[in-house]
C-alpha cells in the first residue's frame, strides 16, 4: 500500500525485516518462521535408492527381532528426504515382499515400531529361523501358558511351568543362558511378551502378557494347538480358549482382506 506525502506524489510503502523474522509493512507483520526448509525436489531415482538402502538397513536391524523405531529410519537412511517417507517405504515393502517374501508390519503407530515378517508359513510362524528353535519352543510355551489361564499369567506360574522343564531362576542353561533375563529382558524388548508389575503388589509381583510381536507373527489357534499337541488333546477340549482363538482367525482374515484391497488399488 501506497502513501500520498503533502504534495500529492506517492511514496513506497516502508518495509523492513525485523530482527525476530517478522517481514514488516506499513502495520502489517508476517512471520517468517527461523528453521523451516523447503523439502528437495522428488527425483524418482534418488528416492529408488534410499528405499534400495533402507531394504537392507531393515534386514540387518531385523536380525535382533527388537522392533525398528521410525525415527531410527529417517536418521540412519531416509535423512533429509523425511518428507517423501511415505513413498520410500511403500518402495522398501514391495522390494521386501517381492525379493525377500517378506512383509514390513507398523506394530505400534502411537510409537512408530516396525517389524519384518515372513510371508512364508512355517509351524509357529514366529521367530523366522531355525537357529531360533530352541527359543521358539520356549517362547511357545510361556504363550500358550498365558493364552490357557486368561490372556495373562503371573511370573510364580510361568516359572511352575518352566522347573518342570528344567529351567530355574539364577541357573544358567546350556541353550538359552540366564533364563531370567532371556524371557523379561530379551523377549520384551524384541515385543514377544510384556512384563508388568501387579499394580499395588507388596511385595512387588509381576505378570505376563502377550507382546505386539506375537500377535502379528503367530496366532492364538496355532499356540493352542501347539499346547494341545503337547498335552495329547484336541483344541475343542477348551472351549472358551477355542472360540477366542476362532474369532481371532476370523478378525485377522478380515484385516487380511481389508489390506489386499488397499495395495490393489
Amino acid at each position: 500500500m501506497n502513501r500520498r506525502n503533502g504534495h500529492g506524489y506517492r511514496m513506497p510503502a516502508f518495509q523492513s525485516r525485523h530482527p525476530n523474522g517478522d517481514e514488516r509493512s506499513g502495520i502489517n507483520y508476517r512471520r517468517i518462521p527461523w528453521g523451516r526448509r523447503l523439502p528437495p525436489p522428488r527425483d524418482v531415482a534418488i528416492l529408488q535408492e534410499r528405499a534400495n538402502k533402507l531394504v537392507k538397513y531393515l534386514l540387518v536391524k531385523d536380525q535382533t527381532k527388537i522392533p525398528i523405531k521410525r525415527s531410527d529410519m529417517l536418521k540412519d537412511v531416509i535423512q533429509e528426504y523425511d518428507e517423501y517417507f511415505p513413498e520410500i517405504i511403500e518402495r522398501a515393502s514391495y522390494a521386501l515382499e517381492k525379493m525377500f517374501r517378506v512383509n514390513l508390519k507398523e506394530i505400534d503407530k502411537q510409537s512408530s515400531l516396525y517389524i519384518l515378517i515372513s510371508t512364508r508359513e512355517s509351524s509357529a510362524g514366529i521367530l523366522g529361523s531355525t537357529k531360533d528353535t530352541p527359543k521358539l519352543g520356549l517362547l511357545m510355551v510361556i504363550l500358550s501358558v498365558i493364552f490357557m489361564n486368561g490372556n495373562k499369567a503371573s511370573e510364580a506360574v510361568i516359572w511352575e511351568v518352566l522347573r518342570k522343564l528344567g529351567l530355574h531362576p539364577g541357573v544358567r542353561h546350556s541353550l538359552f543362558g540366564e533364563v531370567r533375563k532371556l524371557i523379561t529382558d530379551e523377549f520384551v524388548k524384541q515385543k514377544y511378551l510384556e512384563y508388568k508389575r501387579v499394580p499395588n503388589s507388596r511385595p512387588p509381583e509381576y505378570e505376563f502378557f502377550w507382546g505386539l510381536r506375537s500377535y502379528h507373527e503367530t496366532s492364538k489357534m496355532k499356540v493352542l494347538k501347539f499346547a494341545c499337541k503337547v498335552q495329547k488333546k484336541d483344541p475343542k477340549d477348551w472351549a472358551a480358549q477355542y472360540r477366542e482363538a476362532v474369532e481371532m482367525e476370523v478378525q485377522a482374515a478380515a484385516v487380511a482382506v481389508a489390506e489386499a484391497e488397499a495395495r490393489a488399488e
